[in-house]
């Protein structure tokens, strides 16, 4: 049971998605797990890619193809200072994400390089866009041979700076912070490459080119993206108030050569699916979460579909769905343990997953961030 003071929102109310980052990875990130009270092992995002997983984990709905839908946002429930520093060009104004935010900053969406420009104007998957993609991670791959480049995306003690400079002065805040480490190219600060190197051997990894040094490499390059931001995060956790109601989340995992596959591709694997979830000063929950439960958290309330007690999580990319127990995973394909990924059977869950409707989930054409960002398609 629930109670009260659980259900409750805290003064100050924290939010920090990392993008990429697998649950059995998150060992790595030993200061982060110390400061959360709790972890929730069977915690499932709603789609393999950023555009389809932020819808919920903002809004608490499932995505529709356009980003955050109006008025879902659960920064519109706070009558308090709302802070939001994001990474990643999909997450910005320009697909509603501001909405709710006093202080809002992100990449630019939709147009912010030439490569962005060109699918704005070239239809994904014809042969016209797959020819300025090629032409654009060329252009990238052979600018990283002749200059050192600087991190592919924005660094998160800058990101933490930013963030508590806009939250002096306030005592009732909430906060939304989303880091880009350990997303690919991984190019940590620490390692024994050049980081033009690392993003060029991440490059050809994703791109199925690489030996198998490359592939032992970028296994590294992505653990230290994690260690890294742990250390980073260590800034954050000790400067906000200890009574902050804090969700901590990934908006997918990583593919890190199982079956050959590398990034995220769109399957519906475990290692996608499965996220790491930790929380603090927050209510309880089931034994299963889902990302669209993320807003439900924070003001201790059903917002959208969004739920504290939860048996089975959904998620669609394109045409794939999957549906999640504390268990097994169930999809078109089949049904597996998550344990190890053996086949099973469970048929009130696939039950479940004959019922869930994708039609109102994002589409695959929407999705295609997935193999289009910087220097993999």
């Amino acid at each position: 049971m629930t109670s009260d003071a659980d259900t409750t929102p805290a003064e100050t109310t924290l939010l920090v998605t990392v993008d990429s980052l697998r649950a059995d990875r998150f060992d790595e990130m030993e200061r982060t797990q110390e400061f959360l009270e709790r972890t929730h092992p069977r915690a499932f995002s709603t789609s393999t890619a950023t555009f389809g997983s932020f819808p919920a984990i903002i809004g608490g709905e499932y995505a529709a193809g356009g980003g955050l839908g109006d008025g879902t946002s659960v920064a519109r429930a706070f009558d308090r200072h709302c802070v939001g520093v994001t990474t990643n060009h999909l997450l910005s104004a320009e697909y509603g994400y501001d909405d709710g935010f006093d202080s809002f900053s992100s990449p630019k969406g939709g147009g912010e390089t030439l490569k962005e420009k060109g699918a704005v104007v070239l239809d994904r998957g014809t042969l016209a866009y797959r020819i300025a993609s090629w032409s654009w991670n060329r252009y990238q791959a052979l600018r990283s041979r002749v200059t050192d480049l600087e991190k592919s995306f924005r660094p998160a003690d800058d990101v933490i700076e930013q963030f508590l400079t806009e939250c002096e002065g306030h005592d009732s805040w909430f906060g939304w912070l989303h880091f880009m480490e350990p997303h690919h190219p991984y190019d940590p600060d620490t390692t024994g490459v050049s980081r033009a190197k690392a993003q060029r051997v991440t490059r050809r990894v994703l791109s199925g080119r690489g030996s198998t040094a490359d592939e032992d490499l970028v296994r590294d390059l992505y653990r230290r993206e994690i260690v890294e931001l742990d250390r980073k995060l260590a800034r954050l956790w000790e400067a906000i108030p200890d009574e902050t109601r804090v969700v901590f989340c990934a908006d997918h995992g990583e593919l890190l050569g199982e079956d050959g596959l590398w990034g995220h591709p769109g399957e519906m694997r475990p290692e996608l699916l499965r996220v790491p979830f930790g929380t603090r000063n927050a209510p309880d929950l089931g034994d299963v979460v889902s990302l669209v439960d993320v807003p439900t958290v924070f003001t201790g309330r059903e917002h959208g579909v969004g739920t504290l007690e939860r048996e089975v999580a959904f998620a669609a990319y394109g045409e794939q769905k999957a549906a999640m127990n504390a268990e097994h995973l169930a999809t078109n394909d089949g049904t597996v343990r998550l344990t190890d990924g053996d086949p099973a059977t469970d048929p009130a869950l696939e039950r479940q997953l004959e019922r869930f409707d994708p039609e109102y989930v994002v589409k695959e054409d929407a999705l295609q961030e997935d193999l289009e960002d910087l220097g993999y398609a």
